[in-house]
């Protein structure tokens, strides 16, 4: 089994420069409205996701109707955006899905594991092991497979998981609450962006990676049910 390890610590990182630099350029970046738009990007790499408690306007609102329309996402030059999906929780347990729009003009190929680094609120790395796969973690279908390359035509999305436990084992390290994850779709840093997200590692310092594969085709619709819309993605 691959693991990659970050071993940034996490105490002498406290009042240091770095650490208030990073406090400022998240400071900025609220203070723009970048970190409230949907799927909009920053200069400095961050990708921003919908936030309903963010997105209406200032001020108290008469109804729903009211709130703010949701900025469409920005495409970056890589011509690839990546997003986080809600986690899935059961027992402790989290599961999500990391999903990567081809949103540019040319064919893209992903293959094997992406490269993921989970940070803090300051943009900083956390100690976490990131292993590809998740048997250090638990027993989840498919999870262990590897499909070999996959090539997107625009438009197109391919999919990898995340899966980690929300558990407090060692009362004497603190818990690994991380906010961002810095995530390169064919490792390295190459087309690397930094998404909002919140993974709550507790102090188990674990999280496994799936390979990248098609998604799964969606259900079949239900007589009478709504139908389903995924974020629009600017070309």
């Amino acid at each position: 089994m691959d693991t990659d390890t970050i071993t940034t610590p996490r105490a002498p990182l406290f009042g240091s420069a770095s650490r208030h630099r990073r406090r400022r350029l998240l400071g900025s970046l609220a203070a723009a409205g970048l970190l409230t738009a949907c799927g909009t990007q920053s200069p400095s790499g961050v990708a921003a996701v919908p936030d309903e408690a963010t997105s209406r306007p200032a001020g108290p609102t008469t109804s729903p109707d009211t709130t703010a329309p949701t900025a469409p996402a920005a495409c970056p030059e890589s011509g690839v955006l990546l997003r986080a999906a809600e986690a899935n929780a059961a027992m402790g347990l989290r599961v999500q899905q990391i999903e990567l729009v081809n949103c540019g003009t040319r064919a893209y190929t992903v293959s094997g594991h992406p490269s993921v680094q989970v940070l803090d609120e300051d943009l900083e790395p956390l100690e976490v092991t990131v292993s590809h796969g998740a048997s250090a973690i638990a027993t989840l279908d498919g999870f262990e497979t590897a499909t070999g390359p996959v090539r997107l035509k625009p438009g197109e999305r391919a999919v990898a998981r995340l899966a980690w436990r929300n558990l407090v084992t060692d009362v004497t390290r603190p818990a690994a609450d991380g906010r961002y994850l810095r995530i390169a779709p064919n490792g390295g840093d190459r087309d690397a962006q930094t998404v909002p997200d919140h993974v709550d590692l507790g102090t188990t310092g674990k999280l496994g990676v799936s390979a990248w594969a098609r998604p799964a085709p969606d259900p079949p619709e239900r007589p009478g049910a709504p139908a389903r819309s995924r974020p629009p993605v600017a070309p």
